[in-house]
């Protein structure tokens, strides 16, 4: 396997076939993102313009506190339930897209499921497929072309579903 340094990947070969050897930058984000997606529950702390079309985003995982209680919804008892929370325990985490074309944030009690959409991801989802790239397609004059292949990616979190349209990949980092 041959290794020859350019710019922020190294040119890896196997078998004559050229491959990007991912960067340490690279590793962490994807570590960061990985570790999201395994968190079983996330709650949405911050979210703001961190510049000019830049969009940041705070999450801290949910985790259970005490034991099971009931409590009362539309006059029914439900039992066994745990009530999940942020703790000091909690891991929380920054993900930051650089040049966004649209986000929304929806309360996830009004949200649809559409099992015609294709995704990767469970509370970190990379859509091929949505009623949201629909939209802006249809909403802006984004393209391919100009400003050029966008990605669709969403965080699932307990009272918020974030979509957010961009040109790359956020950043993403564990704070704690």
């Amino acid at each position: 396997m041959g290794n020859a340094t350019s710019g922020r990947h190294s040119e890896w070969s196997v078998g004559g076939q050229q491959l990007a050897k991912p960067s340490r930058y690279d590793l962490e984000v994807a570590d960061a993102v990985a570790e999201i997606d395994r968190c079983k529950s996330l709650f949405l702390t911050e979210i703001f313009e961190a510049g000019h079309n830049s969009l940041r985003v705070l999450i801290q995982e949910g985790l259970p506190v005490g034991g099971a209680t009931p409590f009362m919804v539309g006059g029914t008892v439900i039992s066994g339930a745990t009530r999940i929370d942020v703790t000091s325990e909690s891991r929380a985490f920054e993900v930051l897209w650089e040049n966004y074309v649209a986000y929304s944030i929806r309360n996830e009690s009004f949200v649809r499921v559409d099992h015609d959409e294709i995704y990767d991801g469970i509370r970190f989802r990379v859509y091929s497929k949505s009623n949201f790239i629909d939209y802006v397609a249809r909403a802006t004059f984004a393209s391919n072309e100009y400003p050029g292949p966008t990605q669709h990616h969403e965080l699932i979190c307990e009272d918020h579903i974030i979509d957010v349209i961009a040109l790359t990949a956020p950043r993403a980092r564990r704070l704690r």
